[in-house]
């Protein structure tokens, strides 16, 4: 990205997405998101850096010390990389999702689930912390993104102080001090703790040059290696990092303890009145409230006895976005809906429930505590989506969207076209990447061939795509950008390290979401997110065309897939809709 001086300013230039101004990232009142395509190795872009202050209220001393922490996360992260690979990542850009003062978030967790970053609006407030103290909170944040444990990103971080000068580290500890985070105070122990810390080893950041007396041992997944008296020290500080996120968890589920039985009974009537068109199911699955039999409450009563008034005002608030989503689509519905449809599982944020036309949620749901905490930030976007994606796979097993008549023959010719590309990649690649992953590829090629079995992970996918195609005619412009970015992230963290040709194809299948955004350069976006171009092109495994061809062939074959407007009525959308013209 070419670096733009505008009036003295130091941010780049780059155009705003979908003209919007960038109004997804700031949609909830308790957090602002630093989106993927506003960070680079230059900081901040020029248009968002001005959209945090006149939109998001930051102080320009607040966006300028997150400009300068990108900065030297992006230059540290490399740094280290390139000394020691297999314990430091490269740098890459992930949605920065800050926590306003003030507001109780969740902690520990991704909006943008295996694509966000959690940090506080304090952390890059001079007053609450140091300049040392935030660019650390970003390597920080990176690791949890990745492991999702506050221990094991707190250890695989430790060898980034033994190339850390004294300023920097006592920068840092300043920092900390001033900290007010939920979890201040293991970042305190962490800097109490630097001194010794500082004396250890690692093989390739610092190599003792020396035999020890005694020998080194390793230091848990650290990475480090240390004398054994350094054990009762290193445990400790386990201990301390490990109390402080369990009572940083504990202090934000007593915050929402208070439980409200005249809620429940005000929830309940709301049921019988309203009526949403929406299963309520327990945690073993069992239907606890069906709009069918609305009087009967007893059951979702029950459930809910122990529940905060927020819980259960989240909870409401779920149901009517279910409810609106499945009403749309009832009444754009031009023919009978099935009850069963295949491929569809049963969990998550909402589903189609077995062998009957109607949206569950389920308030057992595990990892979401429905019943103690209110929805994070983006989630009930996401629910939105979710749901209308579930109606999308009802419309795409009904028969009302696929491949029209007179395309068909494209279609079969587009496949063939596909698995030829696929094939040329793995005969293309360098014979040592071949020969690392040749139990990988003679797997493949005892499936249907090589180029067979690639292609079809994206005929395996066409279903999801067809479902949508659906979604995204009935989303508002914030839930189809919330479901888009959940839905492009690095597949390094979800799948294992030898399928690194199902992972391209996998890519090239999700590359096609991006353009629903509107973004100016989405490769970009991927690249900067995912570290596709470097697994991909500077490793040499692939080249740029043949990347290029296989991207566009995918996105033939799914531009293909239309709605029967005769089977279900599309709503009206504005001809030069972001939507529309994906």
């Amino acid at each position: 990205m070419i670096v733009v001086h505008d009036h003295g300013s130091v941010f780049r230039k780059e155009r705003p997405v979908n003209g919007t101004r960038w109004h997804w990232c700031f949609a909830h009142s308790e957090m602002v998101v630093v989106p993927v395509e506003a960070i680079s190795s230059s900081g901040l872009c020029h248009e968002f850096a001005e959209a945090l202050e006149s939109t998001g209220g930051m102080r320009a001393p607040w966006v300028r010390a997150l400009h300068d922490a990108i900065i030297r996360y992006w230059q540290r992260a490399r740094a280290l990389h390139e000394i020691a690979p297999r314990d430091w990542f490269p740098p890459r850009a992930q949605h920065i999702c800050i926590v306003r003062r003030g507001h109780r978030v969740r902690p520990y967790f991704q909006p943008i689930y295996n694509g966000s970053w959690l940090l506080y609006e304090d952390d890059f407030d001079p007053a609450t912390s140091s300049p040392e103290f935030g660019t650390y909170l970003l390597f920080h944040a990176e690791r949890m993104g990745w492991h999702r444990q506050v221990l094991a990103a707190f250890e695989r971080n430790l060898s980034y102080w033994l190339v850390r000068t004294e300023e920097e580290v006592a920068d840092f500890c300043n920092g900390a001090r001033r900290s007010t985070r939920p979890d201040a105070r293991a970042l305190q122990a962490l800097a109490d703790a630097l001194p010794w810390i500082r004396m250890l080893y690692h093989p390739a950041l610092r190599p003792p040059s020396l035999a020890i007396p005694g020998g080194l041992v390793p230091l848990g997944a650290s990475g480090l290696l240390g004398p054994r008296t350094v054990g009762e020290e290193w445990a400790a500080l386990q201990r301390r990092w490990q109390r402080v996120a369990e009572r940083v968890v504990e202090q934000h589920y007593r915050s929402y303890k208070r439980v409200d039985k005249d809620r429940v009974r005000a929830f309940c009537c709301w049921l019988e009145t309203e009526r949403p068109e929406v299963l309520v199911v327990g945690e073993r699955m069992d239907i606890v409230w069906d709009p069918a039999l609305p009087d009967d409450t007893s059951r979702v009563k029950s459930f809910l006895a122990g529940s905060s008034a927020d819980a259960l005002a989240s909870v409401q608030a779920d149901l009517k976005v279910i409810d609106h989503h499945s009403l749309s689509f009832r009444r754009a519905a031009c023919e009978e809906m099935p009850a069963q449809v295949g491929g569809v599982e049963p969990g998550g944020l909402s589903f189609l429930w077995p062998g009957r036309a109607i949206i569950a949620y389920r308030l057992g749901e595990p990892g979401m505590d429905r019943l103690r905490l209110p929805a994070p930030p983006y989630e009930r976007l996401m629910l939105g989506a979710r749901t209308m994606h579930e109606w999308g796979h009802l419309a795409a097993s009904a028969g009302w969207v696929g491949i029209p008549a007179e395309s068909e023959a494209k279609g079969v010719a587009l496949c063939a076209r596909l698995e030829d590309i696929c094939e040329r990649v793995v005969r293309d690649a360098p014979t040592a990447v071949r020969a690392a992953l040749s139990h990988e590829l003679e797997k493949l090629a005892t499936q249907a061939g090589v180029g067979r079995a690639l292609a079809n992970i994206v005929y395996a996918r066409m279903e999801d795509y067809r479902a949508n195609v659906v979604a995204r005619e009935f989303l508002s412009p914030l839930e189809l950008e919330t479901y888009v970015r959940n839905n492009v992230t690095c597949l390094q963290q979800s799948t294992r390290p030898t399928a690194l040709f199902q992972r391209l194809v996998r890519y090239a299948y999700e590359f096609q979401y991006l353009h629903l955004l509107g973004l100016r350069d989405p490769w970009s976006y991927l690249c900067s997110s995912t570290w596709f171009d470097r697994e991909y092109w500077l490793s040499g495994v692939v080249s740029r065309s043949l990347t290029e061809e296989l991207f566009h062939c995918v996105a033939e074959m799914c531009a293909l897939q239309q709605i029967d407007e005769s089977k279900l009525h599309v709503p009206s959308r504005a001809a030069n809709s972001p939507r529309r013209q994906a």
